[in-house]
């Protein structure tokens, strides 16, 4: 046998343990590399420092997972790996959460181009920004279609771009109110419909039945044009809501093109 560490000739004794090493040198050699290979235990990481921002992007992120109904204050601090409390320091409740979140995506939504000095493009551009604004955060749809929804900058520059564009054509304040609240309102009804439909078809995939007395109910003899439109079904997921955003506010703003600025207002 050999010396584990030099490899010269070992004796062996005749009796007891037998040797590894050759020398009490070689011994306190080998201990001392053995000791310096040992990995010191892993210093225990701490969390990372909660920030405003970072509880705002995981609420955010876990809103647009789950919906509104699945963001709560423990929740979310489950997400983050902390403390219900620690968020408390940053949001004295969940609404003002909610209002926060709602100014961190309405960030999102670009300005138009400078070349967009027409009231119609500038509206347009608008209308289409919110409505891909609810298509990202469905959850932003039941925030922004209150009647006080959380003002912030973010809301205020909107809807100080959208009144500016009215603004122009010498419009009262009634009939500024009239525009923007049709348009408006047009984008969050169709994005209420899409994001309805959108969740029945997660609830629910494939085909739904239809009530039993559907057919009965569009009889042509007494509901002639329903039954016309709708003898194959009524419309489902084959809908286009993006033409069908499209189309109405076309239809909207061409109302409003045709009536304005004298006689919008009655």
């Amino acid at each position: 046998m050999t010396c584990e560490l030099c490899g010269s000739a070992l004796a062996q004794p005749s009796r007891g343990r037998k040797r590894r090493y050759c020398s009490r040198s070689c011994q306190a050699r080998a201990y001392r590399a053995r000791r310096d290979e040992v990995t010191p235990p892993p210093r225990t990481v701490r969390p990372t420092r909660l920030t405003t921002i970072g509880i705002l992007r995981a609420a955010v992120d876990l809103a647009d997972r789950d919906g509104i109904d699945g963001l709560s204050m423990r929740r979310l601090a489950s997400e983050l790996g902390a403390a219900t409390a620690a968020l408390y320091r940053h949001f004295p409740d969940r609404e003002a959460l909610l209002g926060e979140m709602a100014e961190l995506v309405l960030a999102e939504i670009r300005p138009p181009a400078t070349e967009l000095a027409d009231w119609r493009a500038r509206l347009e551009h608008e209308a289409r920004e919110e409505w891909a604004l609810y298509q990202r955060h469905p959850w932003m749809l039941p925030i922004l279609a209150r009647t006080r929804p959380p003002v912030g900058p973010a809301l205020l520059d909107i809807l100080e771009r959208s009144f500016a564009a009215l603004d122009e054509r010498g419009l009262s304040r009634e009939a500024m109110l009239a525009i923007y609240l049709s348009f408006s309102g047009l984008v969050q009804g169709l994005a209420l419909l899409w994001s309805s439909e959108r969740a029945d078809r997660i609830r629910t995939p494939g085909p739904r039945d239809l009530p039993a007395d559907f057919t009965e109910q569009i009889d042509p003899a007494i509901r002639p044009v329903l039954h016309r439109l709708f003898a194959d079904g009524p419309p489902g997921p084959e809908l286009d809501f993006d033409r069908l955003m499209q189309a109405g506010l076309a239809l909207l703003l061409d109302g409003i093109a045709i009536r304005q600025p004298s006689n919008l207002w009655p």
